[in-house]
């Protein structure tokens, strides 16, 4: 995916101002920065939920720049949000089956998907329970698996181990390892810096709208800049 020249305003905010990032396929992405640096603004115009005013957003070759959400959906890309956004009267199972429906395929056959999917993320206990009465580690992986539902090429996650203990922490830091293990390419919005540095190939950092470094994890952590406006 390239994301070239992207800008993005609301009203007199420069929420994002000529950002620009490439990933490339099969590696671990994160961007990080203080609150209010762009970074959920720039999921929102990868994902179609908002238009850029300039720039373009490339994945697989297309310009995809000002195509709708769920037309981005289909070419691979799945996101899961910061706040929670479930079926909250709905099983863990329609929830995760909510990510198929988007494919003609047979009752037998999306059963037989979703199972697979509350399989590996370690649900299959709570597979017929309401997602509503559910903890918010079990949440988080609900979503994860309506987005891999979906069959994606990249999976954007946008605070998914925000707010988490310790050891749910590192169950979705295992996790995210074992779907790179797959082939997924990944890119994650985080601030828990550990986890961060643990999982990501690859770091990106916003301050004010403005991309200010890129590199791998130590070179971030070593970075001057990057101090100053949010290590610190």
């Amino acid at each position: 995916m390239l994301v070239q020249n992207v800008y993005k305003q609301f009203g007199g905010i420069h929420a994002l101002e000529d950002v620009n990032i490439e990933l490339e396929r099969g590696k671990i992405w994160s961007v990080i920065g203080p609150n209010g640096a762009g970074k959920t603004t720039l999921f929102n115009l990868i994902t179609g939920t908002l238009p850029a005013d300039s720039g373009k957003i490339k994945f697989l070759g297309d310009d995809i720049t000002y195509l709708k959400p769920f037309n981005i959906c289909r070419k691979g890309i799945a996101r899961t949000y910061q706040q929670k956004n479930l079926f909250a009267n709905l099983s863990v199972f329609d929830n995760i089956g909510a990510g198929l429906l988007k494919d003609r395929i047979g009752r037998d056959e999306r059963a037989k998907s979703v199972l697979e999917l509350i399989e590996f993320l370690e649900l299959s206990g709570m597979k017929d329970e309401v997602v509503g009465s559910l903890a918010p580690l079990y949440c988080k992986l609900v979503e994860l698996g309506r987005a891999l539902a979906t069959s994606p090429k990249l999976i954007l996650l946008d605070e998914l181990i925000g707010g988490l203990l310790p050891a749910e922490t590192k169950k979705i830091c295992d996790i995210i390892q074992a779907l790179k293990g797959e082939g997924y390419t990944i890119l994650q919005i985080g601030h828990e810096i550990g986890p961060i540095m643990k999982t990501s190939d690859w770091i990106f950092v916003l301050d004010e709208g403005h991309k200010i470094a890129e590199g791998v994890p130590e070179d971030i952590r070593n970075n001057k800049d990057v101090h100053d406006v949010y290590l610190e």
